[in-house]
């Protein structure tokens, strides 16, 4: 194993371009300043030379799929061609580009989608990048890797780079090329000529994707973004231009970036379903992530997180179908679903601010719209609160983990209705267990004092087989009754919550199970009106088999009569444990409690 070791490390110092070398002049910061002089400036529009945003979009038509080029801004479709698509879409200023089943690329006229050129692929592709004239991919596997450039109208090979190690999917902007090596290299190729300029070593984080827009390129791992600046050259997060953002981990997938080296990736998949859509700029010597935002995609659903504290500013629910593929152009968030509905959202409120439709069943879509801000209202943000909770109940079973995150997320909003909603879910027949057990854990978490109407009010429902009305879920209603014991509460609403609970203590069709937690939320909010009828409780029950293993209900009712009863209630506990009628059960936990208490007062008095 060491020897094959050191002969793939020999291997890689000998073989390949200078680009592509185990040992080179790494982390260079006057290379790295010498290469962005040969960069061009600063694009703030898409890259077709047309200026116009522009969406292209796979799909699948009668005798196969379909590529359509889609005016965005003109809601109108530029043409379609057949076209056995099976990569991205790579846009330059005069061309697009694509391959077609395994060893074939492709490039095409964006006027007309005309085919320009076809080229064969040496080795297993993995991944595309354009700038304005020229295309860049890589190939390869094994022990041979290429890096090859190709003028985007002729097809006419301009250079290649080799390498004896895995390399990612390029990107470029007008004069650099961006290819990622094995891991732990971003190495910077003037696009012209292939040759290597310079290349930074990743010293505390692996490099797996590369990214460039038209103002800014980035890389980085599934840990965080470093932006390509002069700082980079240290190679370090804490000497580096870097950021990451806080995400909640339910159901979020950490992909800062596509994985360069996955061919998978390099194809429209499920992968374009379940990203982190954002874009960031420098801000001192921090990454910050514009307008404090990340957006997470995730099916049909998309979240607005404040990047900084991982709080949720905004939840969108797109209607019944999958949206296939999004991307963040800096101004909106662009999103296509497998039906052809196109659509933006503002990235800060997450309002919807753009709509069109494209004919047919869309499996992916590229965008070249970089800066585009549609300004149509097509309508206000609904609140969070009513998305999460249209989420939660959403009945696709393929999102649970989304409906987890939704349930938690809901409880911790502020609107009112709140409540109603994390009891109507657990009320459902339709709700499946773990996320049942999800919203009533949501629901006793969230110690609402506004609530409590709205739990008495499902409390207050009775059995009655003539108008077939049943309570539900009445120990998840009393759990989170309970929860509210420290609280101030409006007597009138105490009242009436201490009755429905009485009324449910007394019922011979409450469980045995939700007999404890109704105990338990009378002793947390009784305030003494709880004494009487706990009396009568384990008077009642003392006996009962029921409890003859575990006490449940009858000994949290004892530990109710002696922490918050006077004498007579510790009389009637020393009756219990005494008395040979009661069952031994219950005996022995009444003795224990009243030791207990005992002890404890006994300390609290020393």
């Amino acid at each position: 194993m060491r020897r094959a070791l050191l002969v793939s490390l020999l291997a890689l110092a000998c073989g390949g371009s200078e680009a592509f070398k185990l040992t080179a002049d790494d982390n260079n910061a006057a290379k790295l300043e010498a290469a962005f002089s040969r960069m061009g400036p600063p694009r703030s529009g898409p890259m077709n030379s047309s200026g116009k945003p522009l969406a292209y979009l796979v799909a699948k038509g009668s005798a196969g799929t379909e590529l359509i080029a889609f005016d965005l801004a003109g809601k109108r479709e530029l043409w379609h061609v057949p076209a056995p698509v099976s990569s991205k879409i790579v846009v330059g200023a005069d061309f697009i580009a694509h391959t077609e089943g395994d060893d074939q690329l492709v490039a095409r006229d964006p006027a007309s989608g005309k085919l320009l050129w076809r080229s064969q692929i040496a080795g297993r592709f993995v991944g595309a990048a354009a700038d304005a004239s020229r295309l860049f991919y890589t190939s390869g596997g094994g022990s041979r890797w290429v890096l090859t450039a190709l003028d985007g109208r002729s097809g006419h090979e301009l250079w290649t780079a080799e390498s004896p190690g895995a390399l990612g999917a390029p990107a470029a902007r007008d004069g650099l090329v961006f290819s990622p090596f094995v891991k732990q290299w971003l190495s910077i190729l003037d696009a012209q000529n292939g040759d290597a300029l310079t290349r930074i070593r990743g010293i505390d984080e692996e490099i797996t994707f590369v990214r460039a827009t038209g103002a800014n390129v980035f890389f980085g791992s599934r840990a965080g973004v470093f932006l390509l600046d002069r700082r980079a050259a240290s190679g370090k997060r804490a000497q580096s231009t870097y950021g990451v953002a806080v995400l909640p981990r339910e159901f979020v997938r950490i992909h800062y970036g596509l994985d360069a080296f996955d061919p998978v990736q390099s194809g429209y998949s499920a992968y374009d379903k379940n990203r982190i859509l954002w874009n960031a700029h420098r801000e001192g010597r921090a990454l910050r992530f514009d307008g404090g935002r990340v957006v997470i995609h995730t099916y049909r659903f998309f979240f607005g997180f404040d990047a900084n504290s991982g709080a949720l500013a905004w939840a969108f629910s797109h209607p019944r179908n999958d949206v296939v593929a999004s991307a963040h152009l800096g101004s909106s968030i662009a999103f296509c679903s497998s039906a052809g509905q196109l659509g933006a959202l503002d990235p800060a409120t997450g309002a919807r601010i753009y709509q069109a439709q494209v004919r047919g069943q869309i499996i992916g879509a590229s965008f070249d719209a970089d800066g585009w801000a549609p300004v149509e209202k097509v309508a206000e943000p609904e609140p969070a609160p009513r998305v999460l909770a249209a989420i939660a109940r959403d009945p696709d079973a393929r999102f649970d983990d989304v409906k987890k995150f939704a349930v938690s997320a809901l409880a911790q909003q502020g609107a009112g209705q709140v409540t109603g909603d994390l009891i109507a879910l657990i009320q459902s027949d339709t709700t499946p267990p773990e996320l049942y057990e999800a919203a009533v854990e949501s629901l006793v978490a969230r110690k609402d004092p506004a609530g409590l109407p709205v739990l008495v009010a499902a409390l207050d429902v009775r059995h009655d087989y003539l108008k077939a009305s049943r309570p539900r879920s009445v120990g998840a209603l009393a759990r989170a009754i309970a929860s509210l014991g420290k609280a101030e509460l409006d007597p009138a609403q105490r009242g009436r919550a201490v009755d429905a609970l009485i009324a449910h203590l007394g019922s011979p069709e409450t469980s045995a199970a939700d007999l404890e937690s109704v105990v338990v939320a009378l002793g947390s909010i009784g305030a003494g009106a709880e004494i009487a009828p706990l009396r009568r409780f384990v008077l009642m029950y003392r006996a009962d088999p029921t409890f003859s293993s575990q006490v449940g209900a009858v000994g949290a009712a004892i530990d109710v009569l002696v922490t918050r009863g006077g004498l007579a209630e510790r009389e009637l506990v020393s009756y219990l444990a005494e008395d040979a009628r009661s069952l031994g059960s219950v005996r022995d936990y009444a003795s224990r409690a009243l030791l207990q208490t005992t002890t404890s007062a006994g300390s609290k008095k020393k």
